[in-house]
């Protein structure tokens, strides 16, 4: 037998063996048996495991001054808004059970809701992460749980700015995976959209290696921010991508 074949083969006895515990409905494999594409429905499914539970979209909003304040050793909450979705209907009740142990270590204000997507369903999660420097979030965290950080950092000619995970994410990925072995918590998102807006007096220069910005690509990107500017900086988390391996960072200079 080629190891072609020996692995389509392979792939589909997993399948078959782990099909009634999958996060997707019988409906949904009615369409794709329908739709005649079965025999590619092993790749799906290695796709929607690579992609489970890792946040889809990535949204915060960054103010220069309250980053010069955080830099100097106050901790502020940001609002963030994270996506996520899940291949198939949702009848196992998998986001609601997650939302009851994600809230744990969570802001206690953040809301979650649901929706329909194109192959699915989506949730929607609005909480708040802090950011400050290294001593006062380690202070901080010693009495909140939060997934994530921003921690703001200042060298020699610029401050940098970046997201950065707590230990809480391998203990809450553990918790999902009870709820079902193949749902994982992963980190970095598939895409980070940050946008810094500047308040403040001074002009602000604001750069970053390998992003995008308006749907365009740079290498080494960087603008210089007026009082009431903004640039909306993406940061791409998906395979093959450096922000895959690392977590998005930005740097400030004024």
């Amino acid at each position: 037998m080629k190891p072609v074949s020996l692995f389509l083969n392979l792939i589909r006895y997993l399948f078959k063996k782990m099909v009634s515990i999958l996060p997707i409905s019988l409906q949904t494999l009615g369409i794709l048996i329908q739709m005649k594409i079965l025999n590619w429905l092993p790749f799906v499914l290695l796709l929607a495991f690579l992609s489970a539970c890792k946040p889809g979209e990535f949204k915060a909003d960054l103010y220069t001054s309250d980053i010069e304040i955080a830099r100097d050793g106050e901790v502020l909450d940001v609002p963030v808004s994270v996506s996520f979705s899940l291949l198939g209907n949702d009848d196992q009740g998998i986001f609601d059970r997650v939302v009851q142990i994600a809230k744990r270590s969570l802001s206690p204000d953040s809301t979650f809701s649901k929706s329909k997507a194109m192959m699915g369903e989506r949730l929607v999660i609005d909480t708040k992460l802090p950011m400050g420097n290294k001593d006062s979030l380690k202070k901080y965290l010693d009495s909140n749980n939060r997934l994530a950080v921003f921690l703001v950092e200042e060298g020699k000619s610029s401050t940098s700015v970046s997201l950065v995970p707590t230990a809480l994410v391998k203990t809450l990925s553990k918790q999902i995976q009870d709820i079902n072995i193949l749902l994982s918590l992963r980190l970095p998102p598939s895409k980070s959209l940050i946008r810094v807006s500047s308040d403040s007096r001074k002009p602000v220069e604001v750069s970053g290696i390998a992003v995008f910005v308006s749907k365009k690509p740079y290498l080494n990107y960087s603008k210089t921010l007026n009082r009431r500017d903004s640039v909306e900086i993406e940061f791409k988390g998906d395979s093959g991508s450096i922000y895959s391996e690392i977590y998005p960072i930005l740097n400030i200079r004024n």
